[in-house]
């Protein structure tokens, strides 16, 4: 994690581009990538996170069109905007579907009543 990282956040998934953090506190999402933090509720990074999933990377890649370079996606009620290549699409792709299975497992394992990274930590 990075060294100026509120307390408040907990890692829930990050690759070399990126990383999404868990703020209890404030009960949000943080979508930490490309230069800029966004916190989200749960409900926006999901819409968001499907947003990301549809992008047509098939066609970006072949197409020799200028419009096809880049893709501008906007964030759910935030006036941020990411306008990315293919490359950071797929980045963007991963870092939101490794965190969305993270998410995942963790409330599966609260379901079960198994420790979680959290209360372990």
């Amino acid at each position: 994690m990075e060294s100026n990282v509120p307390v408040s956040y907990q890692e829930v998934f990050s690759t070399d581009k990126g990383v999404v953090y868990q703020c209890d506190r404030t009960n949000r999402l943080i979508l930490s990538f490309w230069g800029s933090t966004t916190p989200l509720s749960a409900r926006d990074f999901a819409q968001f996170r499907r947003m990301v999933s549809t992008v047509n990377v098939h066609q970006m890649a072949l197409s020799t069109d200028t419009a096809d370079d880049v893709e501008i996606l906007t964030i759910p009620r935030s006036e941020r905007c990411y306008v990315l290549t293919l490359c950071e699409v797929i980045h963007l792709r991963e870092l939101l579907n490794g965190a969305s299975l993270m998410l995942e497992l963790n409330s599966m394992l609260r379901e079960c009543g198994c420790a979680t990274l959290s209360t372990l930590g």
